[in-house]
């Protein structure tokens, strides 16, 4: 029988995939029925995200404590704007963010696709990478939208954190190359993301599909000889 650590890291993208939906589904829903608290509601689910996911990969004991330490961070850095609210507190907060969700991707990626054999946990992990990727190109166009005045034409709210579900839309729109371009990029760097963006999401696919299916091919050839 499997201990507590084990079953845990058998299904760690579960808890993953079940936090990032939550961000992605519900948060929206709590910042159109409480616009007061919005700002404070985001941060908090960020945050909370960010316990969730150190907590599912546990089982690599440096990620542990970076993740740990970034997502104290987080919250004290959430705690301290909500007081004060300084664009450089949000900024700050806002790269811890995006370094906890760059890290997460990594290392669900270093799971996936090098070691052991393919399980289901691993298609959620998958999965997981690719919302991750999508919501950290979010986090960079709001960090552009925080340092540029208008880099993106169609944004409808421009405070802070408040601005994010517009451009965790637009990132998944950008990402699956669906272009509805109801939102644009203006500037010059905001271009060069939002063009990265879309490359990475086609590459994304192809390799990490490709990947997949060839260890399962190995495995089954394996299992012939």
């Amino acid at each position: 029988m499997p201990n507590t650590a084990e079953r845990i890291q058998q299904g760690n993208f579960i808890y993953m995939l079940i936090g990032l939906l939550m961000l992605l589904v519900l948060a929206p829903t709590f910042s159109k029925h409480f616009p007061d608290n919005t700002g404070l509601g985001i941060q908090l689910t960020f945050m909370s995200i960010m316990v969730i996911g150190v907590w599912s990969l546990q089982g690599n004991k440096r990620w542990f404590s970076a993740g740990l330490s970034l997502a104290i961070s987080g919250v004290v850095l959430s705690a301290i704007n909500f007081f004060i609210q300084s664009t450089n507190i949000q900024l700050l907060s806002l790269c811890i963010v995006l370094i906890f969700c760059i890290l997460s991707a990594v290392i669900a990626m270093r799971q996936i696709l090098f070691s052991g054999r393919i399980t289901t946990n691993k298609l959620v992990g998958s999965v997981c990478i690719y919302l991750l990727l999508g919501i950290i190109w979010a986090l960079l166009y709001l960090f552009i939208d925080l340092l540029t005045v208008n880099a993106f034409n169609g944004v409808l709210i421009h405070s802070g954190y408040q601005a994010i579900w517009e451009y965790i839309y637009f990132s998944f729109v950008t990402l699956t190359t669906l272009g509805y371009g109801d939102i644009s990029p203006v500037n010059e760097v905001a271009r060069s993301l939002v063009y990265l963006e879309a490359i990475c999401g086609q590459f994304y696919i192809a390799i990490l599909v490709a990947s997949l299916v060839g260890a399962h091919m190995s495995e089954q050839a394996k299992k012939k000889n």
